[in-house]
């Protein structure tokens, strides 16, 4: 059976897509520079921080591929093995975590950074030392992305 080709993703899901501004789970940043130089500001932010740039993915490419058309979008993968064994040591069901993701999106306002805070994941598995590489990793990607994108306004 042939996959039906949308305009967008509003026609894919029959309707308005309504984005959240800012679950209180995530951080958000507005960013006004193009895709490409937002992606390349961000990598380069990850390695200077000496953590591993693991895989880029384009949603929209791959989206294109099941007929659904979508605005230009792209995910960075991104975690450091020292982490990884810190997050193993202390509660392996944790793995799900890792690794930690930019998802760089344009929405109905413009081109958006969203990122999860690891300190909310993290601590929802009620183990300190969960909790205390949360924070860190949250601080971390905090570090990132004002590296990249300059402060938060």
């Amino acid at each position: 059976m042939a996959s039906p080709t949308h305009s967008s993703l509003a026609d894919a899901v029959g309707g308005p897509v309504t984005v959240s501004s800012a679950p209180v789970f995530q951080q958000v940043r507005r960013i006004s520079e193009p895709l490409e130089a937002v992606v390349d500001a961000l990598k380069a932010a990850i390695v200077a921080a000496d953590v591993w740039v693991l895989h880029e993915i384009d949603p929209q490419a791959l989206l294109k591929r099941g007929g659904i058309d979508i605005a230009r979008a792209r995910h960075l993968l991104f975690f450091h093995p020292r982490y990884m064994k810190r997050l193993l040591d202390a509660d392996p069901a944790a793995v799900l975590e890792a690794p930690l993701k930019f998802a760089i999106v344009t929405e109905d306002t413009g081109l958006v950074v969203r990122w999860y805070d690891p300190a909310a994941a993290f601590d929802r598995y009620g183990n300190p030392d969960l909790k205390v590489l949360g924070a860190q990793l949250s601080r971390l990607c905090d570090r990132i992305a004002a590296n990249a994108l300059g402060d938060a306004s």
